[in-house]
């Protein structure tokens, strides 16, 4: 059954602050979008047979993403025939909208919850993100494809998870205020803890890794870690950036050459539509819109790609070529572990926080044909195992913290992975200066020394 929390009663009056958000409405909103929720709780056994239609259909959401699960498959794995699958849900935005809804009251429980247990601000934040990657309960759907959903489903995920943000914003900004945080933009500081969640629950498919609760456990250590302490060794040591990722992606064009122009447009095409599905989700995105982008039609997106398939796989094989590069930048610019591994934090930044990003790493990895998949699965372990050598060396070299360099060097991709979901169009920062904030907050963390 759909769970619903009254915060302000369950917090202590000197944090109820932080719950300005949350009111009866989003309550009565919901039970009418979830006519279903009270009738389960007069049918213990159906309502347990729609959490497992929920668990099976989560986990199928992070993995082919909202617009391609099969509901053929999920009702199998959850016991269930397809005719009565059409007892709990009208078809698959209706479920994936349900699974969304689950994953953000799930957070406003865990946030509710942690605020209530924690004594200080630090340990308020470490059981969030503890509760939310290791606690034994439900998966939870990573916030990808909001926009696969219709309204006014969308409009509710989009606004529940905007005051679970907001919560956590506030804790920050309380964290500031009481001397317990050092100053740091708010904002990124969450999306950025939020990022390295959210990448947490879907890196062991992008590695190639097996999930489970023990490797939960060390991410949600690791995210700690990375969060409270950063990775420097030397408090005094910070990041002076001098490579531009735009410079390093862009290749001279001679306008009078037939088939470099019409590269040119590929790969205008193939930097919009990286964009869009980085911030509307794999499926959220459609051809039309993204032909728009760059002022074609859809009809001229064929042209270039086969199909929508197609095109996701030029963007990825983009996406990869573009992460070797700033490895590559990063490592020939670096003079040790610490400033190779921010050089390529940084360059990651700038480069998802502009105009034509690579495609960030997102669920519907098992959506594509196998052999790219695994193709995909191999590029992205390798860089993987590239971030933990820099920073073990790092380790080995005296300019990174002791550490565990390996979970970090995993977990530290969210914080630009996660950009563009979150950053506004007219974000005043510039894609450096977003960048200079990311690896300030990497380098030593937000708690007070």
């Amino acid at each position: 059954m759909a769970r619903f929390f009254d915060v302000k009663v369950c917090l202590p009056i000197q944090t109820s602050k932080l719950w300005p958000f949350w009111n009866q409405s989003s309550k009565i909103e919901a039970m009418a979008i979830n006519p279903t929720s009270r009738a389960t709780a007069s049918r213990p056994k159906r309502a347990v047979k729609r959490e497992a239609l929920l668990d099976e259909a989560t986990r199928q959401i992070n993995m082919r993403g909202a617009g391609a699960v099969s509901l053929n498959a999920i009702a199998e794995a959850a016991g269930l025939s397809r005719n009565t699958l059409y007892y709990y849900v009208s078809d698959r935005a209706d479920l994936a909208f349900r699974c969304y809804l689950r994953t953000c009251e799930a957070n406003t429980e865990d946030l509710a919850i942690a605020i209530e247990q924690g004594s200080n601000i630090c340990e308020r934040i470490e059981h969030y993100i503890a509760r939310t990657l290791t606690n034994s309960r439900h998966p939870l759907a990573v916030l990808s494809d909001q926009d696969f959903l219709p309204e006014p489903q969308r409009s509710m995920i989009g606004e529940l998870n905007r005051r679970n943000v907001e919560t956590l914003k506030a804790l920050i900004n309380d964290g500031i205020e009481t001397d317990q945080i050092r100053a740091v933009q708010s904002e990124i500081a969450a999306q950025a803890l939020l990022g390295m969640i959210n990448w947490s629950q879907l890196s062991a498919m992008w590695l190639g890794q097996r999930d489970g609760r023990s490797f939960r456990r060390r991410a949600s250590a690791a995210i700690a870690d990375l969060f409270f302490n950063g990775i420097a060794a030397n408090r005094g040591e910070r990041f002076d950036n001098s490579l531009d990722a735009t410079q390093l992606i862009t290749q001279p064009v001679n306008p009078f050459d037939r088939m470099q122009a019409s590269q040119q447009k590929m790969l205008q095409l193939i930097g919009a539509a990286s964009r869009l599905f980085n911030r509307r989700g794999l499926d959220g995105a459609s051809l039309d819109e993204i032909g728009a982008g760059v002022g074609v039609t859809k009809g001229a997106v064929y042209h270039y790609f086969d199909d929508k398939t197609d095109l996701i796989l030029r963007c990825y094989e983009r996406g990869f070529e573009l992460y070797d590069i700033f490895m590559d930048a990063a490592i020939a610019q670096g003079t040790n572990g610490f400033e190779r591994s921010m050089a390529v934090m940084h360059l990651n930044c700038q480069a998802q926080a502009s105009a034509a990003p690579p495609l960030m790493l997102q669920p519907g990895l098992w959506a594509l044909p196998e052999a790219q998949r695994n193709r995909f699965i191999a590029a992205a372990s390798d860089l993987w195992k590239r971030s933990n050598a820099m920073l073990q060396a790092g380790v080995n070299d005296g300019s990174c913290r002791h550490c565990d360099a390996a979970m970090i060097a995993e977990v530290s991709a969210g914080a630009f992975l996660w950009l563009p979901k979150w950053l506004p169009e007219n974000y005043p920062l510039s894609p450096p200066a977003i960048a200079d904030q990311l690896c300030d907050l990497l380098t030593f963390g937000v708690a007070k020394r």
